[in-house]
Formats: C-alpha cells, sequence, structure tokens
C-alpha cells in the first residue's frame, strides 16, 4: 500500500516529534541530574571545610602559642651558664618540630583555599548549567573558564589548568603541575 507524500510527512513529522521529545527528556535528565551531583559534591567540600576550620584554627592557635613559650623558655636557658646541655638541646630540637606543625597548618591553609575555589568554579558551572540557553552558548563557558582561571594565584595551576581545557589526560596535567613544583611523583597530592 502505497502512502501519499502527506501522510509520509505526518509520519516523519511524529518520529520527529518523538525524537525532539525524546532528547529533551534525555538532556533534561542529564543536566539536571549533573546539577544535583554538582551541588552534593559542593556540600560534601563546605562540610568538610565549615568542619575542619574550626578544629584547626584552634589546634594552630595553640601550637603558635606553645612556639612562643618555647621560644622564650630556650632563651632563658641559652642565658643560664647552670642549665645541661642536653636540656637545651631538647627545647631546640622541640622548637624545630613546633616549627614543622605551624608549617603543617600553614599546608591546611593552602587546602581550603583550594577547596574553596573549587566551590566557587563549581558554583559557576551549576549556573550555565541550570540555564538552557547559558549551557549551549560557547560565550558563556569561555566566561567561566577564564573567571576559574583568574582563581588561580601560581603559574602551574594555570598551566594544568589550559591542559585540562586542551583534552590532556587529568594524570598528565597533574604531572606538569608536580613537574612545576618539583613535586616527587610518588608523593600523594591531593589537586
Amino acid at each position: 500500500m502505497a502512502m501519499n507524500k502527506h501522510q509520509e510527512h505526518a509520519e516523519l513529522g511524529m518520529d520527529l516529534e518523538g525524537k525532539e521529545e525524546l532528547c529533551t527528556l534525555v538532556n533534561w535528565l542529564h543536566v539536571h541530574e549533573t546539577v544535583k551531583m554538582i551541588l552534593v559534591s559542593m556540600a560534601q567540600i563546605e562540610l568538610t571545610l565549615s568542619d575542619g576550620d574550626h578544629n584547626v584554627t584552634g589546634l594552630g592557635e595553640y601550637f603558635t602559642l606553645m612556639a612562643a613559650h618555647l621560644r622564650q623558655m630556650n632563651a632563658f636557658l641559652e642565658n643560664s651558664p647552670s642549665a645541661p646541655q642536653t636540656v637545651k638541646t631538647h627545647g631546640q630540637v622541640l622548637e624545630a618540630q613546633i616549627d614543622q606543625g605551624i608549617m603543617a597548618f600553614q599546608f591546611y591553609d593552602r587546602l581550603s583555599q583550594r577547596l574553596v575555589h573549587v566551590i566557587h568554579g563549581l558554583e559557576l558551572t551549576e549556573r550555565v548549567l541550570r540555564d538552557p540557553e547559558k549551557r549551549l552558548s560557547r560565550a558563556c563557558w569561555e566566561d567561566v573558564q577564564a573567571e576559574i582561571k583568574l582563581n588561580y594565584t601560581l603559574d602551574c595551576e594555570r598551566k594544568m589548568f589550559d591542559l585540562v581545557l586542551q583534552g590532556a589526560p587529568l594524570a598528565v596535567a597533574i604531572a606538569a603541575y608536580k613537574d612545576d613544583q618539583h613535586i616527587p611523583k610518588d608523593d600523594i597530592e591531593l589537586f
């Protein structure tokens, strides 16, 4: 049985409508589910930071206070001729170890800054994904990428970012960062 052109177009139109509806549904599911996962990730990072900030801030203050007292004690011992050399040496070693502990708190501060940058980047991405027009706009994505890149303070971070945007595997981008920072390859790096 032969179809006339009107019937063919009507059947084709129904197929196109069905495909468009299916594409819209798939796009909706994909985008909305992606946005949900971004929001969950942001929440986890923010909660981790808020939990850690309270504890680390207090510990950092205690270490700084201990270091100040230990420096005063070491200065007193150095000026005391009757103080045994072993006590003076232990005081100096302890002071050096406390200084190393304070440097570890500075690492946490750097980690916190990076996580805040991640949250900001995810917020920007989430805003673009929520807007159907923006998510299809190359200019909007380029603006997001430019704003994220502006947050980086180190050249090696910007280089890593550029490598990822150029399509390099994440392992290659991280290796380039570590090379620039002279970090041994077997060190565990969070980013």
